[in-house]
Formats: C-alpha cells, structure tokens, sequence
C-alpha cells in the first residue's frame, strides 16, 4: 500500500504540473492575442517625420509614385503618352496649382488617381522643379 500511494503522489504532482503549465500558457496566449488585436485596430503612429527637417513628404519618392500612377498616360519620361507631356509643366504651373489638378483632375484626367495628400504633394513639388 506504501508504495501504490506514492505512485499516487506523483500523478497528482504531474497533474498540478501540467494543470499550472497550461493556466500559464493560456495567460501568455491570452496576452498575446490581446496584442495582436490590439495592433491591428490601433497600428503606431509614426510622428517622427516632421522632426527629420524634411516635413511630411521626406520619405516620399515622387518619381516612383509618378511611375506608378500616373507613367501610364504622361509616359516614364514626362514625354506625353495619352494625356499632355510634364517635361516642362514648371514653366506654366506652380506646385499648388499642379497639386490642385491632381486632386480635383483636369479635362481626362479623372479627379482622386492619388489620394494621400503627402503625396500629391511631393509629386507636385516634383512636376513643377521640370521647366
């Protein structure tokens, strides 16, 4: 009899072994969902932009958002392909107003091809160094 209790002492130590493990690992899981739906509703917010001297537009490549969004119909050398040529729109248009046709569009060129004002912005800034 001694010895089938303390067989019995060791399954009820395994037991509230793995009864404390999987508390604990149920927390940290439950934690670690938190988080994770957490970061999904609420991402960071990257305020360090201003502060880097170049202002929002900083980290912005307007050539590479031109490509992308608007080569197609100005062509990849600003050269006119469907729409009108940029090579020299500096010489007639300054940023804001180039900024104000890409937001609200202009004769075929349709109003909201982009939407983040930083980037219209730089790529306004952009078009308008071409003279």
């Amino acid at each position: 009899m001694a010895g089938s209790n303390k067989k019995n002492m060791n399954q009820n130590d395994v037991i509230d072994s793995a009864k404390a493990f999987f508390a604990s690992f149920g927390i940290l899981f439950l934690v670690f969902l938190i988080a994770l739906v957490g970061s999904a509703f609420f991402p960071p917010q990257h305020g360090g932009q201003a502060s880097e001297g170049g202002g929002p537009t900083a980290n912005i490549d307007p050539a590479n958002v031109f490509a992308q969004n608007c080569s197609s119909c100005h062509g990849q050398n600003l050269e006119g392909i469907s729409a009108p040529a940029l090579a020299q729109v500096g010489n007639h248009l300054s940023a804001d107003e180039i900024a104000k046709i890409i937001k609200e569009g202009r004769g075929g060129m349709p109003p909201g091809l982009l939407k983040k004002q930083p980037e219209i912005q730089a790529v306004a800034q952009w078009l308008s160094e071409h003279k």
